[in-house]
């Protein structure tokens, strides 16, 4: 077994089980789209209730979605390490770091409501009469551009596809990709 794979295993597992722990049952998507009748708290009876976000790891619920997304989110790291000292990394800062890309999704309808993908810059200088370390810091927060409602199962596909890096991969309804999303943004 590869260390890649030992560790979608473990993640998945351990999402699983702190849900488990908590007592919180991943969020199930509707069989159907029929209205249902709402308590006296909510809306009235075939109106429409509001969209309700959530995290895409919390929305997933099968072992394959979820080993599909966190090995996604794995090879984006890899990805953005193999692209930025060509590109990115030789701009205005010279450290790099991605923090996080996350997206939400709508939890009844399954689509995509943004992708966010958080990086950190920084330079560091040493003041040779002081011995000081001078810190110039940023933290760039980039939508992604993608299509207006994309499944996220959809994006997964995507992401997932063999023998291409996520980072390349046409994103779903678009011409764009997660690296047009970061050119824009760094």
């Amino acid at each position: 077994m590869s260390i890649r794979h030992a560790l979608f295993t473990l993640i998945s597992t351990l999402v699983l089980a702190c849900s488990a722990a908590q007592g919180t049952a991943a969020p199930q998507r509707p069989e159907s789209a029929a209205p249902q009748q709402q308590d006296e708290s909510g809306p009235p009876a075939g109106a429409m209730a509001p969209k309700r976000f959530v995290d895409a790891g919390s929305y997933l619920t099968s072992s394959a979605e979820l080993d599909a997304w966190y090995g996604i989110l794995i090879d984006l790291k890899d990805d953005f390490d193999a692209v930025c000292g060509d590109t990115f990394c030789e701009g205005d800062y010279s450290n790099y770091e991605p923090l996080r890309f996350r997206c939400s999704v709508e939890e009844h309808a399954g689509t995509i409501g943004t992708c966010v993908w958080v990086l950190a810059a920084s330079n560091e200088d040493i003041l040779p009469s002081t011995g000081e370390v001078e810190v110039d810091a940023r933290i760039f927060r980039c939508v992604m551009p993608l299509a207006p409602e994309t499944p996220v199962s959809d994006l997964i596909e995507a992401l997932s596809t063999p023998g291409e890096r996520a980072i390349h991969a046409a994103l779903p309804g678009t011409g764009r990709s997660l690296y047009d999303g970061l050119a824009d943004c760094l």
